[in-house]
């Protein structure tokens, strides 16, 4: 005659999976607590890198512009304002809404509170 077997979880495995997932849960909270309390400036969590990434690359976008503006005219713009294909908004940094800062004469963008 064939044995009948019960399947599911037991009450040990039941409580272990809890255990487990509540340690889980908590290391989770503690990490990204942490990152929310990083400064804008700080890249020591990736949260941070992120947003220094996110500027950074909006950066490369409006230096895209301003050598293309300084292939056709032979120059560099003496400003960003009114460039071709850059909007206001892109002038700002998209993480701490700073006005990024223009050498004129390099044609380089930098952000006050985001460095390489």
């Amino acid at each position: 005659m064939a044995k009948a077997t019960r399947g599911g979880f037991t009450a040990i495995s039941l409580v272990l999976s809890l255990v487990i997932l509540a340690f889980v849960v908590v290391i989770g909270i503690a990490y990204l607590g942490r990152q929310q309390s990083g400064a804008s400036g700080d890249t020591s969590t990736p949260l941070a890198r992120a947003r220094s990434v996110e500027c950074l690359a909006q950066i490369k976008k409006v230096e895209m512009h301003v050598h293309l503006h300084y292939v056709e005219k032979g120059q560099y713009p003496k400003a960003l304002r009114g460039l071709e294909g850059v909007s206001d908004s892109d002038l700002r940094c998209p993480v701490t809404e700073s006005l990024y800062r223009y050498d004129s004469e390099t044609g380089r963008i930098f952000c006050p509170d985001h460095t390489k």
